[in-house]
């Protein structure tokens, strides 16, 4: 049994750093809903930009399963890679990227929103908002953001920040962390499985 556990303490142990090595590269899934029910119907603009100092942490957000009422081709400026519904790759090199849609108001949009971050210790912002030709729209700017802090401790890396009751945010563990859970719950699975053969054989009788 003290080998057993030892093989166990081991391997989530191995798996544990090696997690702990990319989850410093990746970050969680947001999944986020726009409801633009409120709004009644016409022609807006969803704006969705990713943007970083001039030295910022190389990094990028990848946007994927854009859905919704869109209109037209998205005007974009920087570096976005991809076409729509995704998944589109935004940089944060030179200042960052934007990119504007067209779209009909009255429904839902929705999109799934990771990173990927490089080394260093200064942070980048993604964000999106709704707008028209006059204002903005559910919000005084930003419906919602994710800052990543290079330099926070961990757990505040990702900071997400919802400004609107229009927008909300589902946010989906990295990887890493649901493999952790997993490997936790190994020993116990192993442990009980062992027990049970002796459990069902009942008390030794002479």
């Amino acid at each position: 049994m003290n080998t057993l556990n030892n093989i166990l303490a081991r391997l989530l142990l191995a798996v544990f750093l090696a997690c702990s090595a990319g989850a410093a590269a990746a970050g969680p899934m947001y999944s986020v809903r726009i409801d633009t029910s409120s709004l009644g119907g016409g022609a807006a603009y969803l704006g969705l930009y990713f943007m970083g100092l001039a030295d910022a942490t190389p990094a990028s957000a990848t946007v994927s399963q854009l859905s919704g009422a869109l209109a037209g081709t998205p005007a974009v400026s920087g570096t976005v890679d991809g076409a729509l519904p995704g998944p589109l790759v935004f940089s944060n090199a030179n200042g960052g990227s934007e990119l504007v849609q067209a779209i009909t108001l009255g429904g839902v949009f929705s999109f799934d929103l990771t990173f990927l971050m490089g080394s260093g210790d200064v942070g980048s912002t993604f964000g999106w908002a709704l707008f028209n030709d006059v204002s903005y729209l559910g919000a005084d700017g930003d419906l919602g953001t994710v800052s990543i802090q290079p330099g926070a401790a961990p757990g505040g890396v990702y900071a997400l920040s919802g400004n609107s009751a229009l927008s909300s945010v589902q946010v989906i563990p990295e990887p890493a962390t649901l493999w952790l859970v997993l490997l936790a719950l190994m020993p116990l699975a192993v442990l009980g499985g062992r027990r049970r053969p002796r459990e069902a054989a009942g008390p030794h009788l002479p």
